[in-house]
């Protein structure tokens, strides 16, 4: 049986954690699009179909609140690599962690809360048309 040497151990959480950041910045086009999509289509349809496009407006809300959930699942997630890769860097980590500034995704998910807001004012705008 083969040992996984620290080496090892460096060489794949570096992977996990390179693949994570470059799935971060995909993250939020795919957002975008989705809540861009449903958001034209509702506001698209308020004269001919009011009821459906509170609906829409409801689902987009609460798909933000889910979006939100997914990024917290994904900061732990991330935020658990950074720290193994800190730890077994030493000294010579390269890490911006803590900052007084929000992190990429705390700014993600303020954005999708404001999106969330944004859906609960279409619904509300949709229903009083």
């Amino acid at each position: 049986m083969t040992e996984i040497t620290n080496v090892d151990r460096y060489k794949e959480q570096y992977a996990h954690f390179r693949s994570m950041n470059d799935i971060l910045y995909k993250i939020p086009p795919i957002f975008t699009a989705i809540l861009g999509g449903l958001w034209y289509f509702a506001s698209s349809n308020l004269d001919k179909y009011k009821w459906v496009a509170c609906g829409v407006f409801i689902f987009c809300t609460i798909a933000s609140i889910c979006f939100v959930n997914i990024m917290q699942r994904f900061r732990m997630a991330f935020n658990a690599y950074i720290d193994n890769l800190n730890k077994m860097d030493g000294d010579l980590k390269v890490s911006i962690k803590p900052s007084k500034l929000p992190s990429t995704i705390a700014t993600i998910q303020y954005l999708l809360w404001a999106a969330a807001a944004i859906s609960v004012a279409g619904a509300i705008y949709a229903y009083k048309q």
